[in-house]
């Protein structure tokens, strides 16, 4: 559940994420935002007039979209492509790159 201040923790971890953190560190931080990006907002949050914070975490990751793919190429490329895909609005860029990430890594995507 998503609260007020979730918005504004994004640019917080993408900033982060753009250190040399310890692996665990780096793992912590892309499964938060991976929660704020598929996260939605407390029942309270809606009745006060805030019914979409999931979007506004979208759009402040969308900030870092580089940065993200960075990730996903170079550190835990799992988590980072969970997160493009709720953020990355370029479906064919993404699907590009997951299909470039798993051919690279040697794995077989399912077909659809």
């Amino acid at each position: 559940m998503l609260f007020q201040v979730a918005p504004h923790a994004v640019p917080v971890i993408l900033a982060a994420l753009a250190e040399d953190l310890p692996p665990f560190v780096r793992g912590h931080l892309l499964t938060t935002l991976w929660q704020l990006v598929t996260g939605e907002s407390h029942l309270s949050e809606s009745e006060a007039g805030e019914p979409e914070l999931e979007e506004e975490c979208c759009a402040a990751a969308r900030e870092g979209i580089w940065l993200l793919y960075r990730e996903a190429v170079s550190g835990d490329t799992e988590t980072a492509l969970d997160i493009l895909e709720f953020v990355d609005p370029d479906t064919d860029r993404f699907e590009a790159f997951r299909s470039a990430t798993a051919a690279r890594a040697g794995k077989r995507l399912p077909r659809e």
